[in-house]
């Protein structure tokens, strides 16, 4: 086929994510897609996979993308007449320890709020379903009897094939060489056999994205990995249609593929690969078998399933999967170039991914903007360093083992660390701090005291940081507390232009005076928040964004994308020049007093505004705020006067009581009071109307903002689900996320976050449910609520209101 001077869509890459895309855009009616792939269909990466469909994931976001494999992959041989080679087998997940029996009950529990057939197994009834399996290898497991495999040649084929069926042309043996990009929006896309002009153009080419991406100056932060799986020889034992078996604790997976046995593994400690190492047209290609690297696996697998060691190796299978820095998916359009999206970045979960990415994908790439929540997983996520080869080398190494190492509560990374450093980090670690990593930041989330070892030391229960992290939130909330939050992302926003910018970009109102802090939410076009922020208005033409370390990209982004072309603001990056520290407390304005010679009292520093006051030895910006629910100041110096006013504050601070505090003390007050947290309590999918926070969005100012015209919608239809609070009448579990919230016997929501509220005595959480047609308050006082806890259900009591301060007299005093 020759090659076409012009579509509205070209695609870069045929393995089964670009035939996904092309087959959802045609079928939402955008015929005039192509697809170019270097080599044929399937030869990057696809064409190896072992073809694993499984319906359940960690999060809300990935199980909803992933459910939807299982029902597209078993339709499309009767739309396209092409076979798939999808079989609904089931999935076993089996649990050699107490921990993974629990973290596959945390599973099915999650499970249940998606309608997702799964269910809890002995040791015997899962002999019943594989009885290859030595069963006193596993104290139980689970059946998810909608899971199964597919054939991801076929696949794909089916795919293409549909696509092909609504008008996309499908080019093989074409090399995309470069991009036309004008005005920072695609214009074409460039190839060895000529230059198509396209509207929108869609990168997708596996491991190889990261180079490809680079040609447009898009940083597409993935690296390669050696992913390596054995076929074995056949036997009568192995009966066909048997469950995928999952031995997470033994890092395996086994699959029966025509009589014989798939095992593949995901190590903890895997070959990072760079791209360089493989020839230039590596297509069908394999890397070298390395017995040493499979031995354990391959050991693993022997002692779950005996027989394997009477089976000879057919094949050994060693190829190129490509991973993130985060273990995250690359999805969205590049932050730099308009019009040019990314589906990237798999980490072996490409083929179970597919449908529900490519769906996705094409819903954002018609619509202009995301349909579900993406947040997570959005290519605007990243810093610039991430894109760096050394550090991409060494984190890869422990992301392709994190799909099977335990999930655990608060588990940090453990390969590339060290990368940005606060200021203080050298202080604190003095002081007995135990870091973990956001953004390249290691920021301290406890502190060791009384003989704690100062590690984390996993466990879905009480961590051994349990009680050090009491200490600091009782300091918070009964003298004083100091957070080192150096973190922060801050982004100046200045121009004659800013106030009427970010009055259409922001709910909230922003025309503000000078000195004033506005908390406020920015919006997509259907009322979702995309961004929790706040702004410090420094002056006529300057506001100071100041968002988390994990959002500061996203945010700085949103905005960007949506200045005026002709408007008169300038957006500057100013997190490196300022630390933060938070003191937080009833007592906090007796320390501020003794630090400084301004007037802190209610009169003079009312709660929202900012001043800029003597400390030390120097100046700084100080902000009434709080994330904590009790008074305090938020302290922004210049980094090279922190070191000072921090000794300062420690010393001053001490006969009043104060204690360091860290991230998990934050995360307890926070959910204690009901403070939200963006990408767990608010997303895209939410609006500011469901979440209770109307208070930050601005019906009287004239601004036309984005979303705003959505939000009116809904407050004139009514909402149909709503923001809850509830806290377990047991003092002993532990909430996290995702526990599925039962009503009279209901399922009718999940929660969002969780912490344990060492004030309320209990664990509290916030969720969604349902609004009914009687009292909100009434319903959710009278009804039986439950949460349930990896299959137990913990009776609970739900809230319109949080339980700690509810009037929100603590942060007024």
């Amino acid at each position: 086929m020759k090659l076409p001077t012009q579509a509205r869509t070209v695609i870069v890459g045929g393995g089964i994510i670009g035939a996904s895309i092309a087959y959802h855009l045609t079928k939402l009616g955008w015929s005039d897609v192509v697809l170019l792939e270097r080599g044929q269909l399937t030869s990057g990466t696809t064409w190896h996979a072992a073809g694993l469909v499984n319906q359940l994931r960690t999060t809300h976001t990935m199980t909803d993308l992933c459910r939807y494999g299982a029902t597209l992959f078993s339709s499309l041989k009767e739309e396209t007449g092409q076979e798939t080679g999808f079989r609904r087998t089931g999935s076993l997940p089996v649990a050699r320890t107490p921990e993974r029996l629990t973290e596959i009950a945390r599973l099915i529990s999650l499970g249940k709020t998606f309608g997702v057939e799964a269910h809890m197994l002995s040791p015997a009834e899962i002999k019943e379903l594989h009885p290859l399996v030595d069963i006193s290898q596993v104290i139980g497991g689970a059946f998810i009897p909608g899971d199964g495999s597919t054939n991801p040649i076929d696949t794909t084929q089916a795919l293409v094939k549909g696509a092909r069926s609504r008008g996309a042309k499908v080019l093989e043996g074409i090399t995309v060489t470069g991009f036309g990009v004008e005005e920072g929006t695609i214009r074409s896309v460039v190839t060895d056999h000529g230059a198509i002009a396209c509207d929108v153009a869609v990168l997708c080419a596996g491991a190889w994205s990261r180079d490809i991406g680079k040609l447009a100056g898009v940083n597409v932060p993935l690296y390669a990995a050696e992913h390596m799986y054995v076929m074995t020889e056949a036997h009568k034992d192995i009966r066909s249609n048997l469950p995928v078996l999952r031995d997470t604790d033994g890092y395996i997976y086994i699959k029966e593929d025509a009589g014989k046995l798939l095992i593949g593994s995901f190590e903890p400690k895997a070959k990072s690969l760079p791209m360089s190492k493989l020839p230039g047209n590596f297509q069908f290609g394999e890397l070298g078998e390395d017995w040493d690297h499979f031995e354990q696996p391959m050991a693993n697998a022997m002692q779950l399933v005996p027989l394997i060691e009477q089976l000879g190796v057919r094949h050994f299978l060693n190829g190129p999967e490509s991973f993130t820095p985060d273990n995250k998916f690359i999805l969205g359009e590049a932050p730099n170039v308009r019009k040019l999206y990314v589906a990237s970045g798999f980490n072996s979960q490409g083929i179970l991914s597919s449908a529900g990415v490519g769906k996705a994908m094409s819903e954002w790439i018609v619509e202009g903007e995301p349909t579900m929540d993406l947040a997570e997983l959005d290519i605007a996520r990243f810093n610039n360093f991430e894109i760096n080869e050394r550090f991409l080398h060494e984190r890869i190494s422990e992301s392709l083992g994190l799909l099977y190492a335990m999930h655990w509560p608060h588990r940090q990374f453990e390969t590339a660390r060290g990368i940005r450093e606060t200021p203080l980090y050298s202080r604190l670690k003095e002081k007995g701090a135990v870091f973990g990593t956001s953004a390249g930041w290691e920021r301290a989330n406890w502190y060791a005291r009384d003989g704690v070892n100062p590690v984390y030391e996993y466990s879905f229960e009480r961590q051994n940081w349990f009680e050090c992290v009491r200490a600091e939130h009782d300091a918070t909330r009964n003298s004083v507390a100091l957070f080192d939050m150096s973190t922060f992302g801050k982004t100046f926003i200045e121009g004659p232009d800013a106030e009427a910018e970010l009055q259409r970009i922001c709910a909230n109102n922003m025309a503000v005076a000078e000195g004033k802090v506005v908390y406020t939410q920015m919006l997509n076009s259907r009322g979702g928040i995309v961004a929790d922020v706040t702004f410090t208005r420094l002056s006529e033409t300057r506001y100071m964004m100041v968002t988390a370390a994990a959002t500061q990209p996203q945010d700085m982004n949103w905005v960007r994308r949506n200045l005026r072309p002709e408007s008169r603001v300038v957006m500057t990056d100013v997190t490196s020049g300022f630390a933060v520290l938070s003191i937080m407390g009833p007592r906090s304005r007796e320390l501020m007093q003794k630090v400084s010679p301004a007037d802190f009292s209610n009169e003079a520093f009312p709660f929202g505004t900012a001043r800029e006051i003597e400390v030390g030895y120097a100046t700084a910006l100080a902000q009434r705020m709080t994330f904590v629910g009790e008074l305090g100041w938020e302290l922004y110096i210049p980094t090279e006067f922190v070191g000072q006013i921090f000794d300062l504050l420690v010393k001053e601070g001490e006969p009043l009581g104060l204690q360091l505090a860290g991230y998990h003390a934050l995360d307890s007050l926070r959910s204690e009071k009901g403070y939200r947290h963006f990408g767990n309590d608010i997303t895209p999918g939410d609006t500011p109307l469901e979440a209770g926070l109307q208070f930050a969005v601005s019906f009287k100012k004239d601004a036309d903002f984005i979303g705003r015209a959505a939000l009116e919608r809904q407050k004139a239809e009514g909402l149909t689900k709503k923001q809850a609070f509830f806290r377990l009448k047991d003092a002993g579990p532990i909430l996290l996320h995702d526990e599925p919230i039962w009503r009279d016997g209901s399922i009718v929501g999940r929660t969002t976050s969780g912490a344990y509220g060492y004030t309320v005595g209990s664990s509290v959480a916030m969720g969604y449910l349902p609004v009914p047609s009687e009292n909100w308050a009434e319903w959710l006082a009278t009804g039986k609520f439950e949460i349930e806890l990896a299959g137990v259900r913990c009776a609970a009591q739900a809230s319109p209101r949080p339980f700690y301060d509810p009037e929100n007299s603590r942060i007024k005093i």
